[in-house]
């Protein structure tokens, strides 16, 4: 799965903030209504935001191939989809598709080799700029062989090929092409959309609503059993479960921990939890002092309580996080130890680099000046500001002042861009391929990057290089588990926290496998009792 989650802070993945949401009428019993956080950013798979949107977007546009939640045993496997069945030739350099012969767009078009070449086209093209490009910088050329088959050429023998070419969303030639790149950023998609995934848009009222309906003509095999989705929007995370409560919203994707309790105990609902991908942590600023000096990172990491904020802040529903990459994941470094609650030690170590009470005020200073800093999170979501809050508890006690700042999301990410920050706390959702590159690699002048912290480990870099030029995965693994060893001991990160996904829905829902791949992974199947 391409890197979203590494790359994705957007608003939706928060817990939300409170909000305005008023009673809605029943949806009709073949209707099942979902609840979000937040309204899809845009129709165009190309433009839209976060994993909230690819989820929905999902369901419209078709994929070759179908990801299966085994990433915690291996690397990922695929089953076919758009793809009836797929091939390697013999050097590694090229893969062969052939597509299901009775795969359509929603206006009867067939869906050909022609939609996966100008596809690719739309991926790599810089007027475009789309955001997760780099999927396709080995890819050289995508030929149509024929009206059903499809080729792909790289310019290297690497093992997440196939998963490359699977995340690169496919859209329709015969009615996009048309459409100059440059002014896609300014169209209205809605009506443009055709689908060839399970379902078709119906409806869209922005902030209130987005309706799809069966698609008929869907690939692969079959139509779903449910007819109709309805995503309401509900920002406030109360009146969400109490629609759950109600049996108005049939499933929530992100219920927050502190509903979980409410939800056990309630008849007719049904509580599903699983391991996120993703973790909560402090990004140091190592462009700052004193944030550039790893013993002052690690005493940090030491003063904080982590287990208590598991339990406080998460109910129980998070995991220690030990590194950059998680615990769930076939690459995990399984030799890692976690950074030990130890207040007396961090404030030893804080000595041996200089910081003292020297005037008695209950505040460790160095050449007359304080330790103190200030940690930002985003004010829409109360988690991280739980989070903050309880960091600022711990350093206190080892005379660290922690002021806490929290700021709309759109002017964090501005200061996260510009590098205008003590530290914040953040959330990444770590792929199922393995790329650290994007956030842990040294910054390289003009070139885009998420090491908003600029940590910079030449052996780091060194190793990441190897890890991209490795042909298989079994060449990858040594690396990677260096990797983790050497970015542990360096503790760019405060790594806080492994979450957990809370999906709640109905108990009329039947045949649900809501899983970490998607809590759609077999939507096709689901039923609606009545």
């Amino acid at each position: 799965m391409k890197p979203t989650a590494p790359l994705v802070l957007a608003a939706a993945l928060l817990a939300a903030a409170c909000g305005p949401s008023g009673g809605r009428e029943a949806a009709p019993a073949e209707t099942l209504v979902i609840g979000l956080a937040a309204d899809l950013s845009s129709w165009n798979p190309y433009l839209a935001g976060d994993a909230h949107d690819e989820e929905i977007l999902a369901l419209v546009y078709p994929s070759l191939a179908v990801e299966q939640p085994d990433y915690q045993l291996h690397p990922p496997t695929f089953a076919p989809s758009l793809a009836a069945s797929w091939e390697h030739s013999e050097d590694g350099l090229s893969l062969t598709f052939h597509l299901r012969e009775d795969a359509v767009w929603s206006d009867g078009v067939p869906v050909s080799a022609e939609d996966l070449v100008f596809s690719w086209q739309v991926q790599s093209s810089e007027e475009l700029g789309w955001a997760w490009g780099d999927i396709t910088d080995a890819i050289t050329r995508v030929e149509a062989v024929d009206a059903r088959t499809v080729r792909y050429e790289f310019n290297r023998r690497y093992p997440y090929q196939l998963m490359d070419v699977n995340d690169g969303p496919i859209v329709p030639a015969h009615a996009w092409r048309g459409i100059p790149l440059e002014q896609w950023q300014d169209t209205d998609w809605l009506p443009r959309v055709l689908a060839a995934g399970p379902y078709r848009p119906a409806g869209h009222t922005p902030q209130q609503e987005i309706v799809l309906e069966a698609n008929p003509g869907a690939a692969a095999g079959h139509g779903p059993r449910i007819p109709r989705l309805v995503f309401r929007i509900v920002p406030s995370s109360t009146n969400l479960v109490n629609q759950l409560l109600a049996g108005s919203v049939h499933l929530a994707g992100g219920v927050a921990p502190a509903d979980a309790a409410r939800l056990q105990a309630a008849a007719g609902i049904d509580l599903t939890v699983f391991a996120d991908r993703s973790y909560t942590h402090v990004c140091w600023n190592l462009a700052r002092p004193p944030f550039d000096d790893p013993r002052l990172r690690r005493a940090l990491a030491m003063a904080v309580d982590r287990e208590a904020l598991i339990e406080v802040v998460y109910d129980g529903f998070a995991l220690l996080s030990l590194g950059p990459v998680l615990s769930s994941m076939w690459a995990f470094n399984g030799a890692l130890e976690p950074v030990p609650f130890e207040p007396a030690a961090a404030a030893r170590l804080l000595a041996e680099a200089g910081w003292q009470d020297r005037d008695g005020d209950g505040v460790l200073d160095r050449d007359g000046a304080p330790l103190a800093f200030e940690l930002l999170a985003p004010a829409e979501s109360d988690t991280r500001q739980d989070v903050v809050l309880m960091i600022e508890r711990d350093l206190a006690r080892i005379g660290v002042t922690v002021t806490p700042r929290f700021v709309e999301w759109g002017a964090l990410q501005a200061r996260m861009d510009a590098g205008d920050f003590d530290a914040f706390v953040n959330r990444w959702v770590e792929p199922t391929q393995i790329d650290l590159a994007g956030i842990w690699h040294s910054v390289l002048p003009g070139e885009p990057s998420f090491n908003y912290g600029r940590y910079a480990n030449p052996e780091v870099d060194r190793l990441l290089a190897e890890v991209d030029a490795a042909p298989d995965f079994a060449a990858q693994k040594p690396l990677l588990d260096r990797i983790q060893e050497l970015i542990v001991a360096d503790q760019p990160y405060l790594f806080l926290v492994e979450n957990t996904r809370l999906v709640a829905h109905s108990s009329r829902l039947r045949g649900a496998d809501i899983n970490a791949a998607s809590i759609f992974f077999n939507i096709r199947e689901w039923e609606l009792a009545p």
